[in-house]
């Protein structure tokens, strides 16, 4: 038997594509996605050099005396972090006040908006935020955090004949309401219809 490539019939149908886009403010819930308009309301701006999903879960297993290597029976999930990461062009007073979690007070002129340093309040939680993109054919991709949370600030990054650009990392939280024990994330995979599986055959061959 010769298996040259892992190239099957579904490969195009899982392949996610091109850099998608950031919302907010969409309704959370685990069996609804949310809806074309939620999330074009809630565009959070334009992007660049696209973006990073990291869901990591956490493992604890003892160190047991005669155990040399790791044993899946000893393995216990104790915790996860879900990340979103991506580079914002636009810059916008509230976002920025969210980022930095900072306040927003007006100029005593009227001119400019202000963003001073402020506590962390409930306000600076992103609600239903997320990343819609789409695979190789066409079916939506999408991923929703119930609660975020910006951690990396404001990096501006400012350069001699390019836009001005800053990392930004959204960190998903859970909340009371939804418990202490797992994050509220969901990730949406649109199903393809009529999809036939290779067989080990065609995979061969």
């Amino acid at each position: 038997m010769s298996i040259k490539t892992g190239i099957t019939q579904e490969t195009p149908s899982r392949i996610q594509f091109g850099a998608g886009v950031y919302f907010s403010g969409v309704a959370y819930n685990e069996k609804v996605p949310p809806t074309e308009t939620e999330m074009l309301a809630g565009i959070m701006g334009a992007t660049q050099d696209g973006g990073k999903l990291t869901i990591t879960p956490e493992f604890f297993a003892p160190e047991l005396d005669g155990a040399l290597v790791a044993v899946k029976e000893l393995q216990n999930k104790v915790g996860e972090t879900a990340v979103m990461e991506t580079t914002m062009v636009e810059v916008n007073a509230n976002d920025i006040a969210k980022r930095v979690i900072g306040k927003v007070t007006a100029s005593t002129d009227g001119d400019y908006d202000v963003i001073t340093s402020s506590a962390l309040k409930s306000g600076h939680f992103y609600e239903g935020f997320g990343y819609y993109g789409e695979l190789l054919d066409g079916r939506p991709f999408i991923v929703v955090f119930k609660n975020a949370l910006c951690t990396s600030g404001l990096p501006l990054e400012s350069k001699n004949k390019e836009n001005g650009k800053f990392a930004a990392t959204f960190e998903c939280q859970s909340d009371l309401t939804y418990g202490v024990t797992n994050l509220p994330y969901a990730i949406f995979i649109h199903k393809a219809e009529g999809w036939t599986p290779t067989n080990a055959g065609e995979i061969a061959s």
